[in-house]
């Protein structure tokens, strides 16, 4: 019989493997080819610059991330921070949402396939694909990402590894082609607000969408219970994911940037794919036809990188009571969470499919991918805001420095982020909106139950 045990298979991943989730979790190609429209959007011309701020964000939660991670390291990961450092409500509050955040990502993802290919191969290819084909699409996305991360720990993230290295490896290089074949069009101005809608304002408004950009960096943390040496290569791995994923940014920002002209960049927002027609543009046919396969594939990898870390998070709340039971089952030849990894999957494919019929497809796309990140926004401030705790349950010294300001002005900017996901509302904004409060409160509730369920079993 299969899946009765409930250890995921230990010491299998080293901490290339780590860095490696966290990159592909977040697509750069995808990333870097069309969801940088909506930070371009505000920014305008200085959109590097929102590349520059967002970085530093990214890098200081890194690091946050990194000094929790030293004591706490398992398949928890966010779950399991802030329950050591707030407590067993906290923690159990921080998976619900982190279940929001993630099981909404995996949509956005099979989405963002389902959604954007068919109308890219017909806008730049003039090819056209059946109107039901993103249902299909949506299948055959999820489907990957689940049979992958099926297939072993070791294997699907070896697989995101390869990817994730290819990904930045090409879009680095047709960056740098871009840059050096016109020498004339590079300017540092693209560094500074004078382009941006607002001036700074713009540039921090273009920070807010930079960040969704990003958030795909602390997918490595649920892999703490099959990585060696946990304690050390999780956090190192966390930190130097977003160090390559913060350099590749900003060579593919301003590569971008000055390619399509500073002074131009709002219609650069308006474009379904800008940076496969700038592609096509500098290099050619052959050039878009690459960029495009390493588009799609980043959406599959990032399909398999999520379903990984879900599935882990809710493997772990499973084992500790606060999930049904049987989702912490463990495939006894791959071992790994399938049944979780599964259920989760199903979800995705229900939401993304019922948002397309009720919302349409593009609204459905802006709706998993603002509910996502509300979901994670809240999950890094309240993970965050455990370091602390932690730092007390364990008798450690407390470094008032790295310890409790760090995490401190990191929930602030977080906050701002979070406030300023509503500077556009519109009814797919306030559904997303409704949508992530109903959760909240549902949380608040599931949380509180947990937790005296837990204190009964404590007790006996």
């Amino acid at each position: 019989m299969q899946g009765s045990a409930k250890t995921l298979k230990r010491d299998t991943l080293n901490v290339y493997d780590v860095i490696f989730q966290g990159v592909a979790g977040s697509a750069p190609a995808g990333a870097a080819v069309a969801t940088l429209t909506g930070s371009a959007a505000f920014a305008l011309g200085s959109l590097p610059l929102s590349a520059v701020v967002a970085f530093v964000i990214v890098f200081i939660n890194a690091v946050i991330i990194n000094r929790i991670s030293r004591h706490v390291a398992g398949a928890g990961g966010y779950y399991a921070y802030s329950r050591e450092g707030l407590g067993n409500f906290a923690g159990i509050y921080t998976g619900w949402m982190y279940i929001l955040y993630q099981v909404m990502s995996l949509a956005f993802i099979g989405l963002s396939i389902a959604i954007f290919l068919p109308a890219l191969l017909s806008s730049v290819f003039g090819i056209t694909i059946p109107s039901y084909s993103w249902v299909i699409l949506l299948i055959i996305v999820l489907a990957f990402g689940y049979f992958v991360s099926f297939s072993g720990v070791k294997n699907s993230v070896r697989y995101a590894m390869v990817m994730a290295s290819l990904e930045v490896a090409v879009v680095s290089a047709i960056s740098i082609i871009i840059i050096i074949s016109k020498p004339t069009v590079n300017t540092f101005s693209v560094f500074t607000p004078v382009y941006a809608s607002h001036g700074f304002t713009g540039v921090m408004l273009g920070v807010l969408f930079m960040y969704t950009a990003f958030t795909g960096f602390g997918t490595a943390t649920p892999l703490g219970e099959e990585a060696k040496n946990a304690k050390k290569v999780i956090g190192r791995g966390v930190l130097a994911s977003s160090v390559v994923l913060g350099l590749f940014f900003i060579l593919a920002s301003y590569a971008f940037t000055v390619g399509w002209g500073p002074a131009n960049m709002l219609s650069y927002s308006t474009e379904l794919v800008p940076g496969i027609i700038l592609t096509k543009n500098y290099i050619g046919l052959i050039g878009a036809i690459i960029i495009t396969a390493f588009f799609i594939n980043s959406l599959f990898t990032d399909s398999v990188v999520f379903t990984n870390s879900l599935s882990r998070v809710v493997f772990s709340m499973s084992r500790d009571n606060v999930l049904p039971g049987i989702l912490s089952s463990v495939h006894a030849e791959r071992r790994t969470p399938h049944r979780a990894a599964g259920l989760m999957v199903i979800i995705a494919f229900i939401i993304g499919t019922v948002s397309v019929v009720t919302l349409g497809g593009f609204n459905a796309f802006l709706f998993t991918g603002i509910a996502s990140t509300l979901g994670a926004l809240a999950v890094h401030m309240i993970a965050n805001a455990s370091l602390p705790g932690i730092v007390y349950k364990l008798k450690l010294k407390l470094n008032i420095a790295a310890d409790v300001i760090l995490p401190a002005i990191s929930i602030v900017i977080l906050a701002f982020v979070f406030y300023g996901s509503f500077i556009s509302i519109n009814s797919v904004v306030i559904i997303a909106s409704i949508t992530f409060v109903v959760w909240l409160i549902i949380g608040l509730i599931y949380s509180y139950l947990g937790r005296k369920m837990l204190y009964h079993e404590n007790i006996q």
